[in-house]
C-alpha cells in the first residue's frame, strides 16, 4: 500500500507507514483533489534529494519539519505550478537566468549571461536541471566529507 503522506510503498497488511508513520488505514475517504486549473498559479515548496538506493533525484511537496529534517542534504525550493503551455516571456527567461546564475555562483563557476542570452526557454531549463543536479551531488559529497570531531585529551 502507498503511503498519501510520503509515497512510500509499504506491506499491503500495514498499519502505518514504514517511512514516515501514517496510518494507513483503508476505507477512509480522501479528500477533495483541487482540479489542475485551481492548481496553477499556486506557490508550493518542494524538497528535492536523491534517493539513496537508485540515485534518482525525488522530490516531496510541502514537506513537514520531520521530512526536511530527516533528507538534510536535499535542497528546499519554492515553485509556482505553471500551466501547461509556458509562454516564453522575458520574466520566465529573467528567473532561468537568475537561477543558473546563483547556481554557478554556488558551484564556484564562471557565469557569463551572454552564453545564455540566445537560448530557448527548454534549453535553459534543462541547463538550469543540469546545474541542479549537480548540486545536489556537491552538497551529498559536502555532508560525507564532514570531518571527524577533534579528540580532546584528558587532563592529567
Amino acid at each position: 500500500m502507498k503511503c498519501g503522506r510520503c509515497g512510500t510503498k509499504n506491506e499491503i497488511k500495514a498499519k502505518y507507514c514504514s517511512e514516515c508513520g501514517t496510518d494507513l488505514v483503508v476505507g477512509t475517504t480522501a479528500p477533495p483533489v483541487a482540479t489542475i486549473s485551481e492548481l496553477y498559479g499556486k506557490e508550493v515548496e518542494v524538497l528535492f534529494f536523491i534517493e539513496s538506493f537508485t540515485g534518482k533525484i525525488s522530490g516531496l511537496v510541502n514537506p513537514t519539519e520531520d521530512q526536511i529534517g530527516r533528507y538534510r542534504e536535499g535542497i528546499l525550493q519554492k515553485l509556482t505550478i505553471e500551466t501547461p503551455v509556458a509562454i516564453d516571456t522575458d520574466e520566465n527567461i529573467g528567473a532561468l537566468l537568475t537561477f543558473i546564475r546563483q547556481s554557478k555562483e554556488y558551484l564556484g563557476e564562471k557565469y557569463d549571461e551572454s552564453n545564455f542570452r540566445n537560448c530557448s526557454t527548454p534549453e535553459l531549463k534543462k541547463e538550469y536541471l543540469k546545474l541542479f543536479e549537480k548540486i545536489l551531488r556537491v552538497k551529498s559529497k559536502n555532508m560525507d566529507a564532514k570531518p571527524p570531531l577533534p579528540v580532546i585529551p584528558e587532563k592529567k
